[in-house]
Formats: structure tokens, C-alpha cells, sequence
């Protein structure tokens, strides 16, 4: 494997989506290259942080209802080991795009889509805790593609207000995360509105996102030729204008 190919494994072996054989090369690599092993840090903290952001207490009468199921239910007996290697063998089979999507989102769904499918009796519970799964599911598979690109950029920067956010973004699928690190809790009637700038033309809008939830997600899509992506405080619904008001907070290159 050639060393402009190692950079680009940086997202695939944060969220161990790696074979044996490229995880050994890439471990020298990382000896060698400190931008890859800086990337690769972010990226993990990065993915903690998503499955985090939806990850629910299980409730307490869920310990009690597990303990009845396992001695009311049939243990299967041991798979042989022929069976276990043809397992294995089928799962490093698996794209690995796949992987790092099931892998970037299965901490947070764990929370609401498999204890919530044990626990809640109540018909209406159950399908708020399944629509809560859809709903985490359309938001992260985007994020989960972005940190599995072949050509992912990251960055960060602090704003003027305090706190600051990374930025996670990829050409190829003309898509950029944005997640929020410690951002100060908007005044009421106030948010954070994202912006993408470009040279010689007007910023272009890219969505909204509030402060003080530390972890909170904003993905932009249509990212052109943008150079530099912005955060302004505005009111209530973005800017009236469509352009960024005076009080913009943060500033930053695109990473490359």
C-alpha cells in the first residue's frame, strides 16, 4: 500500500473498520505521521460523540425482564469452529463504508431502538421509540458516509464567543459535518446560522444550530466551490436578509 493511500485510511481505522493486515500497516504509519495520528483522534472522539448524543438509560425494569427471558429461553449450543471461521470470513466481506456506518451510529440507536423494543410495553411508547430510531438513523447515515470517505478533511476552530466546532467534510460526496464543542447557549430568540463563503459571490446559507448542546450536529450539503465556512449569530429562524449579520463568530478555511 502507498503512503498517499495510508492518509486516506484514517476514517476507516477510527471506527475499526480495518482488516488485520491493513491495521498493522496502518498502526506504522501512524508511528511516522503525526497529522494522521491527530486526524485519527479527532475522528474517534468524533464517533464517541455520536453514538453518545442519543444514547438513552435503559430503563430500571429492563435488568428484571432480560433475567426472565434468559431463563424462560433455549440456549443455541456452541457453533463449531469451522462455523466461526467462515463468519469471520464473511464479515471483513463487508464494504467497508458499511461498517463505518453501523459502527459511527450503533451506540446511540442501541439506546433507543433496542431497549426501547424490550422494555415498552405500551403500543404508543413503542412506536415513539421506533420513529426516534428512523429519525437518528436519517441523520447519521449521512454523518457516518462523511467520516468513511476516501478524501475526508477535518478541522477546528473556537469562536468569539467561547467554545468553537470541528468541521468533517468530503468533496467526493460534496457534503460537510459541522459538530458543535462546547458553543455558548444562545440568547432566547437567538441561534447559530451556518454559512458557506465563497470568492467573489454572497455566502450561502447552510443551516441552523443551537448552542449549549455540546455534541449537536449540523450537516451541509452542495458544498461547490466553497472556501471558508462561518458561524453568525442571528435571530429565530436564520437571518431575514439571507446574508450573514454583523455579529459573525467564527471564520474558517475549508480543511484540506
Amino acid at each position: 500500500m502507498t503512503m498517499p493511500e495510508m492518509h486516506t485510511l484514517t476514517g476507516a481505522y477510527a471506527v475499526d473498520a480495518l482488516s488485520d493486515i491493513e491495521r498493522a500497516q496502518f498502526q506504522r504509519h501512524l508511528g511516522e505521521c503525526a497529522s494522521c495520528a491527530q486526524e485519527v483522534l479527532e475522528l474517534q472522539m468524533t464517533a464517541t460523540r455520536l453514538g453518545a448524543a442519543l444514547a438513552e438509560d435503559p430503563p430500571p425494569e429492563l435488568k428484571r425482564r432480560v433475567l426472565a427471558e434468559t431463563m424462560a429461553t433455549r440456549q443455541l449450543p456452541p457453533k463449531t469452529r469451522s462455523g466461526s471461521g467462515e463468519r469471520v470470513k464473511d464479515r471483513r466481506r463487508a464494504p467497508r463504508w458499511a461498517i463505518a456506518a453501523v459502527a459511527a451510529a450503533v451506540v446511540g440507536l442501541a439506546g433507543t431502538a433496542v431497549f426501547g423494543g424490550i422494555a415498552y410495553d405500551n403500543h404508543t411508547q413503542l412506536t415513539a421509540a421506533r420513529e426516534r430510531a428512523a429519525q437518528a438513523a436519517d441523520l447519521y447515515a449521512p454523518v457516518a458516509e462523511v467520516l468513511a470517505a476516501a478524501d475526508l478533511r477535518t478541522g477546528h476552530a473556537e469562536t468569539s464567543a467561547g467554545g468553537g466546532g470541528t468541521v468533517m467534510m468530503s468533496r467526493a460526496k460534496d457534503r460537510l459535518v459541522f459538530m458543535a464543542a462546547q458553543l455558548p447557549k444562545n440568547d432566547p430568540g437567538r441561534t447559530y446560522q451556518a454559512w458557506l463563503m465563497y470568492p467573489g459571490t454572497a455566502p450561502k446559507p447552510a443551516g441552523l444550530i443551537s448552542g449549549g448542546q455540546d455534541g449537536a450536529l449540523l450537516v451541509a450539503e452542495g458544498l461547490g466551490g466553497a472556501e471558508k465556512f462561518a458561524l453568525s449569530v442571528e435571530q429565530a429562524g436564520g437571518s431575514p436578509t439571507g446574508s450573514p449579520s454583523k455579529d459573525v463568530v467564527m471564520v474558517m478555511s475549508m480543511p484540506t
